[in-house]
Order: structure tokens, then C-alpha cells, then sequence
């Protein structure tokens, strides 16, 4: 079967040559994989298909495989899967140099900036009509290059930037010619053994540039009764889903500030013991994605409303990524802060929550802000204050 691999010596020059297949760096687990193998498609969720890919890896002689791959927003779309037959601890030896700019023909926004506060204010009032609590609407921008991109300095400028995240790169075909790639500020679930951490974000403020300014913004986050009800929308939902699992669940009375080279955000740090610990991190991330950072409240009532209005399909974006061992052990993140970068095109995704307080104009420049994380990767962050 055909693995990915980095390119041979002497072989025809690649978009990223420098760049391993899969790489995570975490805070608490930093690994990449030089090689990967594409994972037939088996039918079942990707739990289950998982477990099948780590036990064929091992019958096959391979010691510590690992999963690694993306689930989809929609849950009824196909997971990119592949197994790491081997991966290597730590973070690939980046060349201290200048990133230089992406190089951009044409710059797209879809919706667009009035398209994208006229939605939030159909959201705003279907809310208040009754029904639905929360959406989260999300826009794309789409960078037509000029030139393919090097992703390698791309995403040692994230790693450096987002210690406390989750940088990720992810081939998303056989060729590696399109690759997803990241900083995610926001873990969806870690499983050690029986021990579960996740830490949900919903509430979100750009940084400021001077410190009494930023502080001043924390403040306003922190106190603002918008954001502490989206937030709390979202916590609800992830302890109704965690209950029945976990012998024990422990959940702060109150978000806490998380910060990021670009955002604040309200974060709750959740811990939680399985009743089974026979279950597998991919097995928790299914029961609890998508959870209400990345769709709202009712879910089903918030897919519909973005079935019906949002103008794309999200694909991989909003979505979760990360690995799982054969110990059903592992890490995943939710797919935020991101870019799927082709020969030709990279496509940025951001969103905002919306509840009965949403202010449109305000939801739009918190897409904008979040926009940020990737073009300052990019080399690109003057194209933020157009959007």
C-alpha cells in the first residue's frame, strides 16, 4: 500500500520538502510521523475503524502505531484517517529564518463582510423567535497564490507563536498535494487510561496592543453577560453528554481566561474519570462532537439553521483532529485556527457564536480577529483589517 512519505534526495522538488507527513505539537504530547498509510475505506465510525487500523498495524509487526487523522464537521461525512506505523517524540528541527509572505493574486471572504452580518441578524432573530439558543456562523477566505506555499516555515512560525495549542499539519490526499494545517487553541478531549481532560472555548475578544488596553478587554470578556451565557450553553451540553460516561466529572462554577497571541476567550478546564475505561479517545470525541463551540444549542436545530444558510460546506473545518494509540489512548483538538493550503489556493475558516445578544457587527469583526492567527502564519496579517 502507498505511504506518504518526505520526498528522496535528489527527488523533483515538493510544495513543502522539509515537511514530515503528520506533525502534532501539544503541551503535553509532541510527535511526527515520516511516513503514513492511507487507511482503506471500512465502514463503521471512526472509532471502530480505528480499532481495526491499530490491530491490522500490529498484526503486521508494527510495535506502537498510531492513528492519526481529522473527523468532519458533519458526522455523517467520511473521517481522513491514516496509521502512523511509527512516529517520532518531539518536533521536527525548524531552520531559524524569516517566514516570507505568502504570494496572493486574488483574496475572496465567503460570506462577505454585510452578507455575513446580514446572516447573523436572521440568526439573531430566529433566536428570539424561540427554538434555537445558539449558531455559530463561519466564514471562509479563500487566497488564490500565486506561487505554491512552503508549509514548513508556515508551521514553525504557528508552533513558535501557539506553544499552549495544538499545531498540527494533515495531508489530505495520497499526493500530500493539499494539507491541513493549524493552531488550535482549544482541546476537545485527552484520554490517559481512565482520566479524560478537555477545555471547551466560547466567548472570545481580540487582543489589544498596549497592556492596559488588552487588560481592559479581558475585563469586559470576563464580565460580559453575552458571552458568559454562550459559554454556559456549551458547558451544559458537554457535561449532559460526559454524565452518563464518567464516574466522575469536575467542572469549574465559572470560565476562566484563556489567552493567545491574537484572542482572549472563556475557557473551561474540565477533568472526568470513564466508567469504561475500555472506551477510546475517538469513541468520547464522537459522543461529544460537534459540540456547541462549533454548531449550538439544540444541536439539531442549529444544524439545520446552518444547512439552510451558511454557503459552503464546511468539510474538515470545525471539525476535530488529532491521533489515538492501540492503548486507546490520545489527543484531539477541535479544527479551528486553520488552513487547507493546495498548490493554488488556501482556504482560512473562522466563526462566532451567536445568542439573543449578538451584535452583528461584533460578530463579524470576531471572525476577522480570528482570521488573524493564520495570516500572521502567512505573513499576511494587513489583509485582516479588510475583513
Amino acid at each position: 500500500m502507498t505511504l506518504l512519505a518526505p520526498p528522496r534526495p535528489g527527488a523533483a522538488p515538493a510544495q513543502t520538502p522539509a515537511l514530515p507527513p503528520f506533525i502534532w505539537q501539544a503541551p503535553a504530547t509532541s510527535f511526527f510521523a515520516a511516513e503514513l498509510q492511507p487507511a482503506a475505506a471500512t465502514p463503521g465510525p471512526p472509532a471502530q475503524q480505528a480499532r481495526a487500523l491499530l490491530r491490522a498495524a500490529q498484526q503486521a509487526g508494527h510495535l506502537h502505531p498510531r492513528v492519526v487523522g481529522a473527523l468532519p464537521f458533519d458526522p455523517t461525512q467520511p473521517a481522513t484517517l491514516y496509521v502512523a506505523p511509527q512516529v517520532t517524540p518531539g518536533y521536527p528541527d525548524w531552520a531559524a529564518k524569516p517566514v516570507p509572505s505568502a504570494s496572493v493574486r486574488r483574496v475572496s471572504a465567503r460570506p462577505g463582510p454585510a452578507h455575513f452580518e446580514a446572516l447573523v441578524a436572521q440568526a439573531v432573530s430566529t433566536i428570539r423567535a424561540g427554538g434555537l439558543h445558539k449558531v455559530v456562523l463561519s466564514r471562509l477566505l479563500e487566497l488564490e497564490l500565486r506561487e505554491p506555499l512552503a508549509l514548513a516555515p508556515v508551521l514553525g512560525r504557528l508552533a513558535a507563536r501557539h506553544p499552549g495549542g495544538y499545531t498540527f499539519a494533515l495531508p489530505l490526499d495520497p499526493a500530500g498535494e493539499r494539507t491541513l494545517i493549524g493552531a488550535s487553541p482549544e482541546l476537545l478531549v485527552r484520554k490517559a487510561g481512565p482520566h479524560l481532560c478537555l477545555h471547551p472555548l466560547a466567548g472570545t475578544r481580540p487582543r489589544q496592543a498596549g497592556p492596559d488596553a488588552d487588560a481592559a478587554q479581558a475585563a469586559e470578556l470576563l464580565a460580559s453577560a453575552k458571552d458568559q451565557e454562550e459559554h454556559a450553553l456549551m458547558v451544559e451540553a458537554i457535561r449532559a453528554t460526559l454524565a452518563p460516561l464518567c464516574r466522575e466529572l469536575h467542572l469549574p462554577p465559572r470560565p476562566q481566561l484563556v489567552q493567545t497571541p491574537t484572542l482572549w476567550h472563556l475557557g473551561t478546564p474540565i477533568q472526568a474519570q470513564l466508567r469504561d475505561p475500555g472506551l477510546s479517545v475517538l469513541d468520547v470525541a464522537q459522543a461529544l462532537h460537534p459540540t456547541p463551540a462549533v454548531c449550538g444549542v439544540p444541536q439539531r436545530a442549529a444544524r439545520q439553521f446552518l444547512a439552510a444558510h451558511e454557503p459552503f460546506a464546511r468539510g474538515l473545518f470545525a471539525g476535530a483532529v488529532g491521533w489515538c494509540d492501540a492503548a486507546g489512548d490520545g489527543e484531539w483538538a477541535v479544527t479551528i485556527r486553520c488552513a487547507e493550503v493546495g498548490p493554488e489556493q488556501v482556504r482560512l475558516f473562522a466563526g462566532a457564536g451567536v445568542v439573543a445578544a449578538s451584535d452583528p457587527a461584533q460578530e463579524r469583526a470576531e471572525t476577522a480577529a480570528k482570521f488573524r492567527t493564520m495570516l500572521q502564519a502567512l505573513g499576511l496579517d494587513s489583509l485582516g483589517t479588510a475583513l
